[in-house]
């Protein structure tokens, strides 16, 4: 969890922890976001929902000339916003 704080990626968490995947990562945030009390929760889950908001806007600019290559991403980066839960 401090980590991803940190700004770091899920994959420099997994690389950092020893983990052998980024969704392996993203699951143990995920799992640790769960088991916090509910206002704490609020912010953290903000929190993320701004580094994925940061995160569209690069992906928007970086991928904007091809567009099948915008719209996997695009549809991974909704995955991750829905795993959040409601908002």
């Amino acid at each position: 969890m401090a980590l991803r704080e940190q700004g770091r990626s899920f994959a420099a968490i997994a690389g950092t922890l020893g983990l052998k995947r980024a969704d392996d990562a993203r699951q143990a945030f995920l799992r640790e976001l769960r088991s916090r009390p509910e206002e704490e929760r609020r912010g953290l889950v903000e929190r993320e929902r701004g580094r994925l908001d940061t995160l569209e806007t690069r992906i928007r600019a970086r991928d904007a000339d091809e567009p099948d290559k915008l719209q996997t991403r695009l549809g991974a980066l909704a995955a991750l916003r829905e795993s959040l839960g409601q908002p």
